[in-house]
């Protein structure tokens, strides 16, 4: 492999989308559907700069790792960019055999308790992020928001909510599952 001297990798920030650097590795992303601060102070060695309505990262003769971490960080400042914009909806199955179970959202709390799970009398009881909004209709649980990290973290915080111990897997398959990715009204991912 040849050795680069320099390497540069640019993000162009589109109309009606701020995006701003705090203390040095803060970026900050805001627009119409909300505002995102993601903190990249472990990055060593990566120059970050926001000049003429881009995102420049920046270094000098970098290794394989160093290019691999400046490209996972331009795709995750444009999944906020695009968030921003539209928001992001993902979309969990509440499955059951027997016992028919519900979700609920206590928004005064910000949690999100799983009632009748397998017969139990005490809810399983999950917390969601602040900026993830969380709507139940029928058998689908809407998990909508900007930011797709905190929208998967909330969707696995209530699949582990349901998590099953002591029987067996293949049988007992009850929970609350992720089965469909959006951005706006387009379909990112889906389990058919």
């Amino acid at each position: 492999m040849v050795k680069l001297a320099f390497f540069k990798e640019e993000v162009e920030i589109p109309k009606g989308v701020t995006v701003t650097l705090e203390g040095g590795h803060q970026i900050r992303v805001r627009g119409p559907n909300g505002d995102i601060t993601k903190d990249f102070s472990h990055v060593r060695g990566i120059k970050v700069a926001i000049k003429d309505n881009k995102v420049t990262f920046s270094t000098n003769f970098p290794k394989r790792e160093t290019l691999a971490l400046i490209k996972t960080i331009v795709s995750i400042i444009n999944n906020l960019i695009m968030g921003v914009q539209t928001n992001y909806k993902y979309v969990c199955k509440v499955a059951y055999s027997h016992f028919p179970c519900t979700v609920e959202v206590k928004t005064d709390k910000e949690e999100v308790h799983i009632v009748n799970f397998l017969g139990e009398r005490a809810p399983r009881v999950t917390n969601y992020l602040d900026n993830v909004k969380v709507e139940v209709e029928g058998d689908d649980v809407y998990l909508i928001g900007p930011d797709k990290e905190s929208l998967g973290q909330v969707a696995a915080n209530i699949k582990r909510a349901c998590r099953i111990r002591k029987k067996d897997p293949r049988v007992f398959q009850d929970g609350v599952y992720l089965y469909k990715k959006m951005h706006g009204e387009e379909i990112i991912w889906q389990i058919k």
